[in-house]
């Protein structure tokens, strides 16, 4: 008797960035509704950490990538290299040929900002070839598009997206973005982002437990590694530490005015860092963790969704620290690094509460938060609303890449509503 073919899901996990995790947990959940006998199993750039979250087999997008050392020779750099690429489509063409379905999964995979062209766009390139020579069905689900400069990124990207049977993208912005960059198809679609289709059990159990009157309005603040914390150059650095200045003015105008605070990360990679930062400067000025403001750093979605469900407003970045608020009912400043989070907070209603990272002003964030602490009850019902309509439009989206759903989705929950780091 054959075995059952597996169903992958392909990304950037497993690097310790909460909202990609975020993002594979829904994918992951609402697919075993639809396919609860099918094996599951996922590609991604680290696997380790990927598999203890998830509970699924991981393996590497490439193993044959160069290990940590002094750089060898050019002519060994070159060997290596030949010999590491008939590794990796050796890989991809066995792991294609076990797989029946392969879901390049969410998160803003599309692009060559921090990779160059022979980083993910061609491990995207050399998968989706692999697969189609295979058989193997490939698609793309409400995946993001940022930075597609170098044109032999653009060429593998566009490659791999007509290998696709299947296409859909998480906004606007991403499709044309790739319009830009010589790809566009009639027959594409723009879905949610995968976050949005966590379980509902998971959101309204998460908004229970953290039920109960507050002594005072609780503000969450979500810190973002600017500038890349200003390691690329002196310029940069002032920026950064501008930024640390601003974030921690906002905190003490906000204590003044008998806030509790909470500090939220999104990334523990890039974020924990800054949070050190912040925390040393709010020490400076008097202010320390604990009985002045919370800062235990999440090491899951889940636990950042707890941290999120327990303040009643929020200023954040990170794009999945905004909509995992928004999720959660909660009112939202969105100081954004990338469109996509001006894009979600225009489609809730909330784009007078959206400014750029870039432009970060202490008072206008302070006046944009004292507003929506009033308007609140009024924006909400329709962020709710919203937050509905996505759920449902994924749902159809997820029905037609799986099929039709087959088992309750609440009992699909429980493992994914477990905390681990």
């Amino acid at each position: 008797m054959t075995a059952a073919k597996q169903i992958a899901f392909w990304g950037n996990f497993g690097t310790r960035n909460l909202g990609n995790e975020c993002t594979l947990g829904a994918a992951l959940y609402n697919a075993r509704a639809r396919r609860p006998d099918a094996p599951f199993v996922c590609f991604c750039t680290a696997p380790v950490d990927a598999q203890f979250r998830h509970s699924l087999p991981c393996f590497p997008l490439n193993s044959a990538r160069r290990p940590p050392g002094p750089t060898p020779p050019l002519l060994a750099r070159i060997v290596r290299r030949l010999k590491g690429e008939l590794a990796g489509w050796r890989e991809a063409l066995r792991h294609t040929r076990a797989t029946e379905l392969l879901v390049m999964t969410g998160t803003g995979m599309l692009t060559d900002d921090g990779e160059g062209p022979l980083g993910l766009p061609y491990d995207i390139f050399r998968w989706a070839v692999a697969a189609r020579l295979t058989g193997c069905r490939l698609v793309f689900l409400s995946v993001g598009v940022e930075g597609l400069r170098h044109p032999l990124a653009r060429f593998f990207i566009r490659t791999a997206l007509w290998l696709a049977t299947f296409r859909s993208y998480r906004d606007v912005q991403s499709q044309e973005r790739l319009r830009r960059a010589g790809f566009f198809s009639k027959a594409d679609a723009v879905y949610p982002d995968l976050a949005f289709s966590l379980p509902q059990a998971m959101v309204l159990l998460t908004r229970t437990a953290s039920r109960g009157p507050p002594p005072r309005a609780r503000v969450a603040i979500g810190l973002y590694a600017y500038k890349d914390r200003g390691a690329a150059s002196a310029e940069d650095a002032a920026l950064y530490r501008a930024y640390v200045e601003k974030v921690c003015s906002v905190a003490l105008a906000l204590r003044a005015r008998g806030h509790a605070l909470r500090l939220v990360i999104g990334d523990n990679t890039y974020d924990e860092p800054v949070l050190e930062d912040v925390r040393a400067a709010l020490s400076a000025q008097g202010l320390g963790p604990g009985t002045e403001f919370e800062d235990s750093p999440a090491s899951s979605f889940q636990e950042v969704l707890k941290q999120l469900a327990q303040v009643d407003l929020v200023l954040a970045s990170r794009f999945h620290n905004v909509l995992l608020a928004l999720l959660l009912g909660k009112p939202v400043v969105s100081l954004s690094y990338n469109e996509k989070n001006d894009a979600l907070m225009e489609e809730m209603g909330l784009e007078a509460f959206s400014g750029r990272l870039d432009d970060f002003n202490v008072e206008r964030v302070l006046a944009q938060l004292a507003t929506l602490q009033n308007e609140a009850p009024r924006l909400l019902p329709a962020v709710a609303r919203k937050a509905a309509h996505y759920r449902l439009e994924l749902e159809t989206q997820y029905d037609t890449v799986f099929g039709p759903r087959t088992a309750a989705l609440d009992q699909n929950a429980r493992p994914l509503m477990s905390q681990k780091p």
